[in-house]
């Protein structure tokens, strides 16, 4: 038989009240907890005939610092994870032509983030296949930047520059455009250059100043 509900809230009580369940509500953590919430209730901020409690503006500032930090911290490694798959979503077999085919794809039909990301692992796949870059599972956006900037010094800023647009198009919360997809398009052009034949592209400096 199931017991009543007055029967059944009173078996639970007693066992509630066994000692076992007591040992746990205490100990060291517990009593710490107690006194840092007994001296958050004793801070207060006195102003003349205004006692302001302190106790919770300094928890909300201890959450809101979590939070940052959290931000901080953690965010970058989950889209660290997120980049790196997104950039090897592509089989191994597939060479750095058909990812350039998929990216002209993309653009003619006006999807220019996906073109540009494509367009991204069509330089980088590119590179291994030239043997300039080892294969590497799990290399995210900056860090194909990177190793490529390395590669080819004279073409370092585009480099991380196509890495940068990378990253935009995944977390920037905007959209990229035909400029971006044609600054891609211009890097892998360079980049499919003999060595002598790369130039960088002229840097703009501030004229003279009387």
């Amino acid at each position: 038989m199931q017991p009543e509900p007055d029967e059944a809230r009173r078996l639970l009580e007693q066992e509630l009240s066994d000692p076992r369940y007591q040992r746990d509500a205490t100990g060291p953590l517990r009593e710490a907890a107690d006194r840092f919430f007994a001296w958050l209730d004793q801070l207060s901020l006195n102003l003349g005939p205004l006692n302001l409690p302190l106790g919770p503006v300094l928890l909300l500032v201890l959450l809101l610092a979590a939070v940052i930090l959290c931000i901080v911290l953690v965010r970058p490694r989950l889209q660290r994870g997120a980049d790196a798959g997104e950039l090897l979503t592509s089989p191994a077999g597939v060479t750095a032509e058909q990812l350039r085919r998929r990216a002209k794809s993309h653009a003619q039909a006006g999807r220019f983030d996906e073109a540009c990301r494509e367009l991204f692992r069509a330089v980088i796949r590119a590179a291994e296949e030239r043997q300039e870059l080892a294969e590497q599972v799990g290399r995210t956006a900056t860090e194909a930047g990177t190793a490529l900037a390395r590669a080819h010094p004279g073409q370092a800023r585009q480099a991380m520059h196509a890495a940068e647009l990378f990253n935009y198009s995944r977390y920037g919360g905007g959209s990229l455009n035909q400029a971006a997809y044609d600054t891609l398009l211009a890097l892998d052009e360079r980049l499919q250059s003999p060595p002598e034949a790369q130039h960088p592209e002229p840097q703009q400096h501030e004229g003279a100043r009387g």
